[in-house]
């Protein structure tokens, strides 16, 4: 009688063991497959945006404020891009910055931009508009002063190259700049390289 008693008292663990695990992995996989479809449906909600990062060089038309012919200018240059508002048809968001010894400029634009592909390349050209801020860099000078803030106008393009799905280069951004400062017009060129991060759903 005990010994049966003890074999049905084992049989009912072993169930209950059984039972436990199913049920266990049976959790597991639901949990899971929610965890799949979220992460699905994030990616899927979430737009495309890119965000590229590099080295500046502003060829600066500064004769207008009593320097050489040109100034040439080293800096930084920064932009956020929506890449696909509808089909190939983009946003994108600029600022740079470039410093002389006696002349610095700030610039701020957004406008649209194109893509195409052709093999592993893309190619993107854009129209942006915004404002410059052009700082003559003297001794006892501020960040705000001397300074003169107005509009700004390019237009050009850039050369991608992926190198995985989700990080390129750009191996060249060339735009013509118009500024006005100071009651006068300047030209200029402006090239930049650097690297594009994507991300999102692209």
């Amino acid at each position: 009688m005990a010994t049966r008693r003890m074999l049905s008292l084992q049989k009912t663990a072993v169930s209950n063991k059984f039972s436990v695990l199913k049920n266990f992995s049976v959790c597991s996989l639901a949990f899971l497959a929610f965890c799949s479809v979220a992460s699905a449906q994030t990616k899927s909600l979430l737009p495309g945006v890119e965000v590229f990062g590099g080295y500046s060089h502003l060829s600066f038309s500064s004769s207008g404020l009593g320097f050489a012919n040109w100034t040439e200018m080293n800096g930084w240059n920064v932009a956020i891009t929506l890449p696909h508002i509808y089909k190939d048809l983009g946003i994108t968001a600029d600022v740079s910055g470039d410093y002389a010894t006696a002349l610095e400029q700030y610039v701020y634009m957004i406008g649209p931009q194109y893509k195409w592909e052709f093999n592993r390349f893309r190619f993107v050209a854009h129209g942006l508009y915004g404002r410059a801020q052009t700082r003559l860099r003297q001794p006892g000078s501020t960040f705000t002063g001397p300074s003169d803030r107005q509009r700004a106008i390019a237009f050009g393009g850039e050369v991608d190259v992926p190198i995985s799905d989700r990080i390129s280069i750009r191996a060249v951004q060339a735009d013509y700049l118009s500024t006005s400062a100071f009651g006068s017009n300047h030209n200029g060129f402006r090239i930049s390289t650097g690297l594009i991060f994507r991300f999102g759903k692209h």
